[in-house]
């Protein structure tokens, strides 16, 4: 019995101990210089997800998922896809810190933010 409590002590000692320990999210332990692309869906006159938040130096690519053209256009001005249809692609790469909205031209219900973090 006096086994069976010591184990039991212990396993409960290692499940603190690790409950104590800073957690780094993905974004926080990826090795300085690597770029990572998040994808953002154009689906039913949305974009999803909405909103996401990304790194400086990341790559966001919009998926058209939809039966119709859409834009992916800056609010900024930084940039504009132009109209691309179903299956097509758009990239941006955020090159600085800040929260950036977008929109569709086209559809201006559909709208979307950026938040880059260093």
């Amino acid at each position: 019995m006096r086994r069976l409590l010591f184990i039991f002590m212990l396993i409960a000692a290692v499940a603190l101990i690790s409950g104590c320990t800073d957690y780094l999210s993905p974004m926080e332990s990826r090795p300085p210089g690597e770029v990572e692309t998040t994808e953002v869906i154009m689906q039913n006159y949305r974009f999803l997800p909405q909103d996401i938040r990304v790194s400086v130096g990341d790559t966001v690519t919009w998926t058209n998922n939809d039966r119709v053209t859409h834009t992916v256009t800056a609010d900024n001005g930084a940039f504009d896809s132009g109209d691309f249809g179903p299956g097509e692609t758009f990239s941006y790469t955020y090159q600085q810190e800040g929260i950036f909205g977008y929109s569709c031209t086209i559809h201006p219900g559909m709208i979307g933010t950026v938040t880059v973090v260093e």
